[in-house]
């Protein structure tokens, strides 16, 4: 039957629908999927591709700093993956990644592999945690440390101010959990933050209320996590991003930040 169809001049136009059914044993063993054609291709190159399963790889991409929201947001608005989201995915339980999948993967097949993923590195750090803090709390410490720093260098350094703080009983006062707050657990806000928004009501605004919010406030990477764990040690207790939004200016005493506070706005306007 092959050869018949290989000296037929007009082979590349039989379609493949005509031999899935008249050949029934293919019709069991192709595999659905998305598949590279070349030009001039024939239908026994692209069955052969089929019947392999040799489909096209894409990849997805997951920022650190994501919030499960987004996540989910960027899973539903993927045209290639299909099927409805099911179960809960609490904050932190998604790692952030590079994720590869095929036309027609599940939304939640591509979720688990976060999860999954995101457990394999609770497992991990599980056994590191050396500090007076559960694995839950360090999480969320990472967490802000990640949304904090836009500096994989200064991560440690932040990490030491907010054990610092910690160990004085002092607040967090973290401007990305009032983000968090009032996005509803967005994590992207569409304006400046003001000085009325520090005092929303809320269990994770943490320059109102002392210790840690009820949960992370985004999905860290496995360097916040790790500058969570272990921190640098320092006597810092405030810090203040600079112009380029990426590095900080550290201060172990509350004049000293409002003096960097008060240059970095110079540097601002002046620019």
């Amino acid at each position: 039957m092959y050869e018949n169809l290989m000296q037929d001049s007009s082979f590349d136009f039989v379609p493949a629908f005509w031999l899935l059914e008249h050949v029934p044993a293919l019709k069991s063993k192709i595999q659905t999927g998305e598949y590279k054609l070349k030009k001039g291709e024939n239908i026994i190159s692209l069955m052969s591709k089929m019947l392999s399963g040799k489909r096209i790889i894409r990849k997805l991409t997951i920022p650190e700093g994501y919030t499960v929201k987004r996540i989910i947001e960027v899973v539903n608005n993927n045209k290639l993956l299909f099927g409805e989201i099911t179960g809960e995915y609490p904050e932190a339980s998604l790692a952030p990644n590079t994720y590869f999948y095929s036309f027609g993967d599940t939304k939640n097949l591509i979720l688990q592999k976060m999860k999954n993923q995101m457990n394999v590195i609770r497992g991990k750090y599980a056994k590191q945690n050396e500090t007076k803090y559960t694995l839950d709390e360090i999480f969320i410490l990472a967490s802000i440390i990640e949304k904090e720093s836009g500096n994989k260098n200064e991560v440690a350094l932040i990490s030491s101010v907010f054990h610092n703080r910690l160990a004085i009983k002092m607040r967090l006062q973290s401007d990305p959990t009032v983000i968090y707050a009032i996005t509803d657990g967005y994590g992207i806000m569409t304006r400046a933050l003001t000085r009325k928004d520090l005092w929303y009501q809320s269990p994770y605004n943490t320059y109102r209320n002392a210790g840690f919010p009820p949960t992370p406030i985004c999905c860290p990477g496995e360097a916040a996590i790790q500058a969570a764990l272990f921190p640098d040690k320092t006597d810092f207790l405030y810090f203040v991003a600079c112009k380029d939004g990426a590095s900080h200016v550290f201060s172990k005493k509350y004049e000293d930040h409002l003096k960097a506070v008060r240059q970095e706005k110079m540097k601002q306007q002046n620019a």
